[in-house]
């Protein structure tokens, strides 16, 4: 399995948001959730979530989560 097979690991995510100036608790807040919400998109499939991480990153949530994406469609691949 490739790298770009792989999804990022949740330290990688957390790590490229804090490269970028800013941090995950700061995300959800400035998203008008709670500050621990987007902690869920590490973790679990959670569309709306991993939109706010992939469009602060600039980075198609299919790279980030290619598990969870079909990266031809953009739709959710189903298990």
């Amino acid at each position: 399995m490739s790298e770009q097979d792989q999804d990022w690991t949740p330290s990688r995510v957390v790590g490229e948001i804090k490269i970028r100036g800013g941090n995950l608790r700061g995300l959800s807040r400035a998203s008008g959730l709670q500050a621990d919400t987007l902690r869920n998109a590490l973790y679990r499939h959670c569309p709306k979530y991993e939109h706010i991480i992939s469009d602060y990153l600039k980075v198609p949530v299919e790279k980030i989560w290619p598990s969870r994406y079909n990266s031809k469609s953009n739709k959710v691949k189903y298990k």
